[in-house]
């Protein structure tokens, strides 16, 4: 189900340069291969700071000379720009002899059938000045104009593999020194694409202190409190910050790496890319992170929750309207409304514009939570608001320590036996539950094991698509 629902997928990487010297480099680019093989549509964005930083003399006095930092972005004078244009091409040409190497390969293996596909880089995107920011001249830095969208789809309609380096072009023919990280953000807001990864020599170093658990995935709300509590923004102009010039100093290099890569991924997710990932480079890392539970990295997922609340008194008329036609044809046990305002802080409702969409009502017993009452407005169903629904409260069950949740249903069985949920008896059930199951009823049990947030997170990959 993984491979399937990834088929198709437009993915953009981020590729920092010094992975190109890292000695499992060639494994990385034979798993971004097998995406490719397994129908993934690719975007490569290369990066070249390190190879750059080489080149350049470090001037220690101070002051603002062309080719050092500010804010995390290149002052960039002609001579640097002869530089970055150099390290560019030889980074360029790395990741294409290596990409066409592994293509061919893949595509030989792919037991007869014809994959032809190339590395194609260009004029994919356009560029324009960074400009003078705060009085300083940034002059041949430059940011994101324009993403050739359609270029870079049709590209992928010929299976070919988009290759892209820092150098952006102006209208006017001017060459500029685009930010690797923003230019992979930028080209994955302006695709829509399905996931954007970014890879990271470091790894997942997110940690739970009080439980000392790696924190193998972040909700757009959780990430948001997370980037303001580190002072971490993303500038207008297209460049991220973390506190202040003196801040990068005092980070240690994971740190500051893995604050500017969440703070990109906040900024795509929010233009509409449904995941962000961190990804280590080791061999089989990438594969582990898309195809499997468990994952290897940092998982980000965009908001599906929003809307999603705690009920009140003042939504009980809406809860009543959406489960009543349900009560009169035998679906749902029979709820008045005095009953459903008695058990109001049960119930959740998904609503926009002040109308209740859907509705679920989620109750405690021992260390398993019953999921009822889930009823969907008959204009949204198929939209994914139940399977919405479903998540949120398993999520919850699950933050409230809670090992399973389980179902009573009559007739809409399938819809939780296809996501995960198995017949059970009533032995099954918790024993406060237990002696209140109605026998004349006769209704079906269906239970689900729940273990982590990330497990709940795949299963989202195959509702959201």
């Amino acid at each position: 189900s993984y491979i399937a629902s990834h088929r198709a997928s437009v993915v953009v990487f981020h590729i920092p340069g010094d992975l190109l010297e890292w000695d499992g480099f060639t494994d990385m680019i034979n798993d971004i291969t097998l995406l490719w093989l397994l129908g993934m549509k690719l975007v490569i964005v290369a990066g070249c700071t390190n190879f750059i930083d080489r080149r350049l003399a470090n001037d220690n006095s101070g002051e603002l000379l062309p080719g050092s930092m500010r804010h995390r972005i290149r002052i960039t004078d002609s001579e640097t720009l002869r530089v970055i244009k150099e390290e560019a091409g030889f980074v360029r040409f790395e990741i294409e002899r290596q990409l066409a190497r592994a293509l061919r390969q893949g595509s030989l293996n792919a037991g007869g059938v014809s994959l032809n596909g190339n590395v194609v880089s260009g004029n994919f995107f356009s560029a324009q000045p960074f400009g003078v920011v705060d009085g300083v001249d940034y002059q041949y830095t430059g940011v994101i104009r324009r993403v050739e969208a359609e270029k870079i789809r049709a590209a992928h309609d010929s299976n070919d593999v988009v290759l892209l380096t820092s150098l952006g072009m102006s209208p006017s023919g001017e060459a500029f020194n685009v930010n690797s990280e923003s230019l992979a953000a930028g080209v994955a807001s302006a695709l829509n694409a399905d996931k954007i990864v970014f890879f990271s020599k470091y790894g997942a170093i997110l940690e739970n202190k009080k439980s000392d658990e790696m924190i193998m995935s972040l909700r757009v709300p959780e990430l948001r409190k997370f980037l303001e509590f580190n002072d971490v923004k993303l500038q207008g102009k297209g460049f991220a910050m973390i506190g202040n010039e003196d801040t990068k100093e005092s980070l240690e290099p994971a740190v500051d790496d893995m604050l500017i890569k969440l703070a990109w991924s906040h900024q795509v997710l929010q233009n509409g890319v449904k995941r962000a990932h961190i990804v280590p480079p080791w061999n089989g890392a990438l594969l582990q992170e898309l195809y499997t539970q468990d994952g290897s990295g940092t998982l980000i997922n965009r908001d599906v929750y929003e809307g999603i609340r705690h009920a009140t008194v003042e939504d009980v008329a809406g809860i009543y309207e959406l489960t009543e036609p349900l009560v009169r044809e035998g679906i749902l046990v029979n709820r008045s409304k005095n009953q459903i305002e008695k058990d109001v802080n049960s119930y959740y409702i998904y609503t926009r514009d002040s109308l209740v969409l859907a509705c679920a009502q989620l109750k405690r017993y021992e260390s398993s939570s019953e999921i009822g009452c889930l009823v969907v407005s008959k204009k949204f169903r198929g939209s994914g608001k139940g399977d919405a629904m479903l998540a949120y409260l398993e999520r919850v069950s699950l933050m409230s320590g809670g090992t399973s949740v389980f179902v009573l249903s009559t007739q809409t069985m399938q819809f939780f036996v296809e996501r995960g949920f198995q017949k059970v008896t009533v032995e099954s059930l918790p024993p406060s539950r237990r002696v209140n199951y109605d026998v004349k009823r006769n209704s079906k049990i269906y239970m689900k094991k729940i273990s982590d947030q990330r497990e709940i997170d795949a299963e989202e990959l195959l509702w959201d698509r």
